[in-house]
């Protein structure tokens, strides 16, 4: 079955080239995809609007009116603001949480307190270009909810049944959502969109059929 809409593939920070290409190449049995550059370089502040300004350049090259967003850790944020700041150009949302269970030595003090800030807040601390893209990558509810709230378009959470670390931050993506859904794969765990990329076109269509 073959979808109406050009399929934007968002991937996380840490997502492999050969991750994404298996995710392309199973999102283009049911339409066209778009994999534009969103990766974060350099010392400079991290800007999720830089990043959104190059997905809408992607799809307006692409002579495309509205698309679907696939978002995974950094990505979603990515969509995220860009279905809230420019909702028009987007149809539906599917997107994945990228929470990682912390470390011993992730457990400090000053690490703990940065857990608990937003990521624009930890970068006008003088937070680390590095340690600002790897809260926005884990999806946070403390980062999230500002721009979830603000779309209005079906989205689709999806998380992998024994993934226990994107349990709590996927339900609560959904929640914020105003058209927001939560999608469980059964025995799947962390990372299942490398393990299972059909999966991933199997979902848009459901998304997209439910959705009309």
């Amino acid at each position: 079955m073959s979808i109406e809409h050009t399929v934007v593939l968002l991937p996380g920070l840490g997502d492999s080239t050969a991750q994404t290409t298996a995710q392309q190449a199973a999102a283009q049995e049911i339409g066209p995809v778009l994999t534009p550059d969103i990766g974060v370089r350099g010392t400079g502040p991290v800007i999720l609007e830089d990043s959104a300004l190059k997905v809408l350049a992607a799809i307006s090259a692409a002579k495309t009116d509205q698309v679907v967003l696939v978002g995974h850790g950094w990505g979603s944020m990515v969509a995220l603001h860009i279905a809230a700041t420019y909702g028009e150009r987007v149809a539906a949302l599917m997107l994945s949480t990228n929470a990682r269970l912390q470390t011993i030595m992730v457990r400090s003090i000053f690490y703990g307190v940065l857990s608990l800030l937003p990521a624009t807040v930890v970068q006008q601390l003088w937070g680390k270009p590095a340690d600002v893209a790897a809260l926005f990558d884990q999806v946070r509810p403390v980062d999230f909810k500002p721009l979830a709230e603000r779309v209005h378009v079906p989205a689709l959470v999806v998380v992998g049944e024994r993934d226990s670390a994107n349990r709590g931050p996927s339900a609560a993506l959904a929640k914020s959502l105003p058209l927001g859904n939560l999608r469980v794969v059964p025995q799947a765990g962390p990372g299942w969109q490398a393990h299972q990329p059909e999966l991933i076109a199997q979902l848009l269509v459901d998304l997209l059929s439910s959705s009309r």
